[in-house]
């Protein structure tokens, strides 16, 4: 499905990580929520990395709404009836995303979380002794991140036991080290905490350098929910889908994190909705 220029998978997740384990092909895996979307249309070379990916899966609700409104669209050509009526049907559409997930779902295929991809895949590369490389920003200015980053492989090798990885702090000064390490070393999946835009155009720098690595996923602050140095939201608010307000009510920095949801949830369906 095509929101704002982007196209995003339908799949089901089952099938989708089957197929990933076998380890047979690259695979590009990147998870576009409303924000990244809406950069792209400002931004033509981060829409062009994201083109660059195998997957680009849907991990938000927002895009279920632009689905929906996109399905009107699709179905209506008179573009100013087709804007009121996405409008006027916009409570149906919500009543869908909080009463008729399976529905959605069956429709659009499944919302893929990313910290979900990440920590199945970690288990899988546990139980099977698969190496991976992960790679996390360098930033001395942020001391929360450097005191995560000081006790990070301890606490990793508390929660996977069997887990063979590599970890680097990915400083643009060390960039071609670190690259000759990932490609002399045996890993098969590379996980990438760099932040937008920047972990995206590292992958795909670091795809066409080393063969070994099969999948490529960009991971936001999944490990520092898994180490316990960031906690997670309970799971009935990521059953619910509303991960991102309990980040809004735990979030240090209330003001940025309202900016974001903002854009995210009213910037954004407005985009989708007149374009």
């Amino acid at each position: 499905m095509d929101i704002l220029g982007i196209y995003l998978n339908r799949l089901k997740y089952i099938n989708f990580f089957a197929n990933l384990k076998k380890l047979e092909k690259k695979s590009i895996i990147f998870t576009p929520n409303p924000e990244i979307i809406l950069k792209t249309l400002e931004d033509n070379e981060f829409k062009e990395i994201l083109s660059k990916a195998d997957y680009l899966l849907p991990d938000w609700i927002g895009l279920y709404l632009a689905y929906q409104i996109n399905n009107i669209k699709n179905n209506i050509k008179n573009k100013k009836l087709s804007i009121i009526i996405s409008i006027i049907l916009l409570p149906y559409f919500i009543f869908n995303i909080v009463f008729r997930k399976r529905y959605l779902y069956n429709l659009y295929g499944d919302k893929i979380c990313w910290s979900d991809l990440t920590r199945d895949l970690l288990v899988f590369a546990n139980n099977e002794n698969i190496k991976i490389t992960i790679i996390d920003l360098y930033n001395p200015s942020d001391i929360k991140k450097v005191e995560s980053q000081k006790i990070f492989t301890e606490k990793l090798k508390n929660v996977y036991k069997n887990l063979i990885f590599n970890y680097f702090i990915y400083n643009e000064s060390q960039k071609e080290n670190i690259i000759e390490n990932i490609k002399q070393s045996n890993s098969k999946m590379l996980f990438s905490t760099l932040g937008m835009k920047k972990q995206e155009k590292s992958i795909i720098e670091i795809m066409e350098k080393c063969e070994n690595i099969k999948i490529w996923v960009w991971i936001w602050s999944s490990f520092d929910y898994i180490i316990w140095f960031q906690k997670r939201a309970p799971r009935i608010w990521r059953v619910l889908w509303i991960e991102w307000l309990y980040r809004l009510i735990t979030w240090p920095k209330k003001i940025n994190r309202l900016k974001r949801l903002y854009n995210a949830i009213f910037i954004f369906i407005y985009k989708v909705i007149i374009k």
